[in-house]
């Protein structure tokens, strides 16, 4: 059985194609690809002797059979329309069926993700990646929610939605800074820091990466069960308040307050 190799392509700019990411691309016989019209501008960029052969959600499960045969002719290649393969994008499952068999060489490479974070003048060590965010508010606040213990927050979220989904945030955390990352790489590519209530004012253009800073998110409403459980095993205040601080990203201030009213 020959390699797979997972190839990161450009999210905008085709000079971002790594000069490995080439010369792989001009040695394997199939390049799978979401879709092949978007794929064939690469194809025809690097002059490829290549077949495209497509592989989105609608077909990878029917496809790997057919690849399995493939990869005993010839090395194949995998890429997404844009960006790394199988990050919000077709390939998990063809890879997590063929690991044990076949070995899989992924490339590093364009990703909006980490471009969005490297350009975004946030102070952070720990981020989550959401993928695309729910039409329904309560969904996409409780997606946030349960990942607010990371430091930053990145979701995909397309132009036409973007300006509801800020008002939403608005509504359920409080006029937070944020980050909107919009036409990476591309010719009008920007990335705007700013208070949701001035961002809203906007019309965003293309495809949007939206990072949410959780440091100005406070969630204690959602924790008042749990401040009352931990009174009813006996712990003091003070002891309370050491707990959460030292566990959660509550502030001394808002704990302490909250105690105070239920005395």
């Amino acid at each position: 059985m020959n390699k797979l190799y997972v190839i990161p392509t450009p999210i905008g700019n085709l000079n971002d194609l790594t000069l490995r990411s080439i010369k792989i691309l001009k040695n394997v016989k199939y390049l799978l690809c979401e879709n092949t019209k978007i794929t064939g501008k690469i194809k025809k960029h690097l002059n490829l002797d290549l077949k495209l052969i497509s592989l989105h959600k609608f077909n990878e499960i029917s496809r790997i059979n057919e690849i399995k045969l493939l990869l005993k002719e010839s090395d194949v290649a995998l890429v997404s329309d844009a960006g790394t393969p199988t990050i919000s994008d077709p390939g998990q499952i063809l890879i997590k069926e063929l690991k044990n068999d076949v070995e899989i060489i992924p490339l590093p490479g364009p990703n909006s993700i980490t471009t969005a974070l490297s350009g975004s003048g946030l102070e952070f060590s720990s981020f989550s990646f959401i993928g695309f965010l729910e039409k329904e508010e309560n969904k996409i606040i409780s997606k946030i929610k349960q990942h607010i213990y990371s430091e930053v927050i990145v979701a995909y979220e397309s132009p036409n939605r973007i300006n509801k989904t800020l008002s939403f945030i608005l509504k359920n955390f409080g006029d937070i800074q944020v980050v909107i990352a919009r036409e990476l790489t591309k010719i009008y590519e920007e990335i705007v820091r700013d208070k949701i209530s001035n961002l809203i004012k906007n019309t965003f253009k293309g495809e949007i990466v939206l990072l949410i800073p959780t440091k100005e998110i406070n969630l204690i409403d959602d924790y008042k069960i749990h401040i009352n459980k931990l009174i009813e095993v006996g712990l003091d205040d003070k002891s309370i308040i050491h707990y959460l601080t030292s566990t959660t990203k509550f502030k001394k201030n808002d704990i302490y307050n909250y105690l105070k009213t239920i005395k």
